[in-house]
């Protein structure tokens, strides 16, 4: 039967006074212990026989439905027995959301229940134009990382034809350089494409042809390479990580048919590694950049900016793309010698550097798009 008086005598009108429109009796009475039933484990020093627990504890004030239980805590700064946070002015008031759709309302929408107005938003500050064409490019980026290997296998040079198809006037050039040369390579478009291609068709023919002369040249090159870069300014231990991993790759790749590796196996891993790849890129920078300070004089008329501050923008860079002057400095210092193939509209070129070297010796063969490099192979 029910119990006008309440479950505990004392407060007859608790049913009468709960703010909160339960229309079910049955639930107010199995739901008691949620409003009442932890007040003496956060009010222990009080008298509890005396203490109406629940009566004037809720009542409507400015901000709705208010609670002096929850304003003791905020006011005293009191920690909760239950470990919950510690409660100060910035204190978001949302206990009873799941009791009342009033509280819901509040929260849903933004409200702070001490000044009743909806929370500031947070604007991010908006980009300057320079950050909108970094973030541009960077993203280019990583789309073509994505889809892209930094190196492809051969190709038959009719993908070319299928590549510029809807450029009919690239067409005569490819089919002129169908002629000289059977398949290529597709380099990735990270503006390492020349240093890559270099290196991998060097690391190549001194992998597979076993080309001991050539492999002695470089090896020197490669070690007179620090007294050249402390010559011109750079600390050897900036250069030395990038150094140890060029030699000890390219002494790997010149023994591997000795050591029962397949060469090809070899050259794969070797350069499908982004982090090891960049690690031989940044050697030759170096190695180019130290080479064209020493030169300066032969070089720096073609530059019409500071000569130092072109070589720290446009050489020691990653992902700068190489220029004929970076390529000139790789052929005069690697005594190697390089044709490029170039890919025009009306007819096709080829340029030989050095233009005296002879044709039997070995040469690094590549082919230019607009702005970029492939590997060829005759």
């Amino acid at each position: 039967m029910y119990n006008p008086y309440g479950p505990y005598g004392y407060y007859p009108n608790y049913y009468y006074h709960n703010p909160f429109n339960f229309n079910n009796i049955n639930y107010r009475r199995n739901n008691l212990n949620s409003f009442i039933g932890n007040d003496y484990n956060e009010y222990p020093n009080q008298n509890w026989r005396n203490y109406p627990r629940n009566r004037n504890r809720y009542y409507i004030g400015e901000n709705g439905i208010e609670d002096r239980k929850e304003n003791y805590y905020k006011e005293n700064n009191f920690r909760r027995n239950n470990n919950s946070n510690i409660y100060n002015n910035n204190y978001n008031y949302n206990k009873f959301d799941e009791y009342n759709n009033q509280y819901n309302f509040y929260n849903n929408n933004g409200y702070n229940r001490n000044n009743s107005k909806k929370f500031e938003e947070k604007k991010e500050p908006k980009k300057s134009e320079d950050d909108l064409i970094l973030d541009y490019e960077n993203n280019i980026r990583k789309e073509i990382e994505l889809t892209t290997p930094l190196i492809s296998d051969e190709l038959p040079i009719s993908k070319l034809t299928e590549e510029y198809k809807s450029n009919e006037e690239y067409l005569k050039s490819i089919e002129n350089i169908s002629k000289k040369y059977k398949t290529y390579r597709k380099v990735r478009r990270d503006g390492n494409c020349f240093y890559r291609s270099f290196i991998y068709l060097l690391f190549e023919h001194i992998c597979i042809k076993n080309d001991k002369i050539l492999f002695e040249k470089i090896k020197q090159k490669i070690i007179d390479s620090k007294i050249l870069t402390e010559k011109n300014g750079y600390e050897w231990s900036v250069v030395q990580d990038f150094y140890d991993i060029f030699l000890k790759e390219f002494c790997e790749c010149f023994n591997s048919l000795s050591s029962g590796i397949i060469p090809r196996d070899y050259l794969d891993k070797i350069f499908s590694d982004n982090e090891k790849g960049n690690y031989l890129i940044y050697f030759i920078r170096f190695c180019l950049a130290a080479y064209l300070k020493e030169n300066k004089d032969n070089y720096k008329s073609y530059i019409e900016e500071d000569f130092d501050e072109w070589i720290r923008k446009e050489v020691e860079a990653i992902d700068h793309e190489a220029d004929q002057i970076q390529i000139m400095a790789c052929v005069n210092y690697f005594d190697i010698g390089i044709k490029i193939e170039y890919l025009n509209k009306f007819k096709n070129e080829i340029v030989k550097l050095p233009e005296n070297k002879p044709d039997d010796e070995f040469f690094i063969y590549l082919l230019f798009s607009p702005g970029h490099y492939h590997i060829l192979y005759p």
